[in-house]
């Protein structure tokens, strides 16, 4: 039997406003939500080799699984995404000695903030759709089959469809959803002064913290808070969410980057009222950032607390911003807009 390597390439992302009302429970309950990604070069890689051992070699962190069937992985993306594909039966009906290893390495971790699972499973649904068919569904199918896989089978259900949205399309993308439907998506044809601009001012830090929780499970705690100490409830607060999210893509569209910056202060306010206080070092960072000059900022993933913030600061004042993160501890991370989703990068 040929062996058969098969990579995909799958960007991860930068949640840029909205967040949060991709969840089903705030568009069930409002009837829709919107909310604006972009992807950056910060990839996902997942390899699928196909061999004569038999059985699934999976291998994500410093795990290893090796099963006989599918349905005996635990990692649940891996088990749900190849149930989903039936590649069991199509192994068996293919090859006389089936096996497939997957591998899947990220320039993020996993409980990063940057979607790196969403980024996994559709980079995966590619390569089984390729064995599979020799062929690739649209990237919008891609996403809505990758949510499929988390949500409802791998009962990811706090989480919604912001990153396997994004990592099928890639580009900076605004999307909707209404109560009943799929997400529909536009594309930001930004002109070459605007994004120049929001990328040179965008500036990213790691944290050298952690988030221990999935997103999931940070969601999870977030929608637990039903009501804060003023009576407002998290969905009050995602309608706050919602709308500074709108006025971020129109200030794109328009070419207003610095409004856009100012925006994320706003949106930095609203999102520390619901979910939580966020870490002593993240709150010292944002607070000497808007201090030197930076017009906002945000914690990228499902909390306030994460492994990357983003700033955006004028060019006069990024010189100091970096050397202020740097004392406390922060890490800058280059980084630009990438442009193409999810891709078959080899084939052998």
């Amino acid at each position: 039997m040929s062996r058969t390597n098969i990579m995909s390439r799958t960007p991860l992302r930068l949640s840029m406003g909205g967040g949060g009302t991709d969840v089903e429970s705030y568009y069930a309950a409002r009837g829709s939500g919107a909310w604006l990604s972009g992807t950056i070069n910060k990839f996902v890689q997942v390899t699928v080799l196909v061999n004569n051992l038999g059985g699934y070699i999976v291998k994500h962190g410093k795990k290893v699984e090796i099963v006989g069937r599918s349905g005996e992985i635990v990692h649940p993306l891996y088990r749900e995404a190849l149930g989903f594909m039936r590649m069991d039966e199509w192994t068996h009906r293919v090859y006389s000695s089936p096996g497939l290893e997957i591998n899947a390495f990220s320039d993020a971790p996993t409980h990063s903030g940057l979607g790196v699972s969403g980024a996994i499973t559709v980079g995966l649904l590619q390569i089984l759709h390729w064995l599979r068919d020799s062929s690739i569904p649209p990237p919008q199918k891609i996403a809505e089959e990758a949510y499929h896989v988390e949500h409802d089978l791998a009962k990811s259900l706090n989480t919604g469809w912001q990153d396997q949205m994004i990592a099928a399309h890639g580009g900076i993308v605004s999307f909707e959803v209404k109560k009943g439907e799929k997400p529909t998506y536009q594309r930001l044809e930004l002109d070459r002064h605007t994004l120049a601009e929001l990328e040179s001012n965008l500036i990213l830090f790691g944290t050298k913290l952690e988030r221990e929780q999935t997103a999931n499970e940070a969601l999870g705690e977030v929608h637990k808070k039903v009501k804060s100490a003023s009576g407002k409830s998290n969905l009050d607060y995602l309608d706050e969410i919602l709308e500074i999210g709108k006025r971020q893509k129109l200030a794109l569209l328009n070419g207003e980057v610095r409004e856009f910056g100012r925006l994320l202060h706003k949106h930095w306010e609203v999102k520390t009222r619901y979910a939580g206080p966020p870490d002593p070092i993240i709150a010292q960072a944002y607070e000497e950032a808007i201090d030197i000059g930076a017009l906002g900022g945000k914690v990228i993933g499902a909390s306030s607390k994460g492994a990357f913030m983003v700033f955006y600061c004028p060019y006069t004042e990024k010189g100091n911003l970096r050397r202020t993160m740097s004392k406390l501890g922060m890490v800058e991370i280059p980084w630009a807009f990438e442009f193409y989703g999810s891709q078959i990068v080899y084939n052998d």
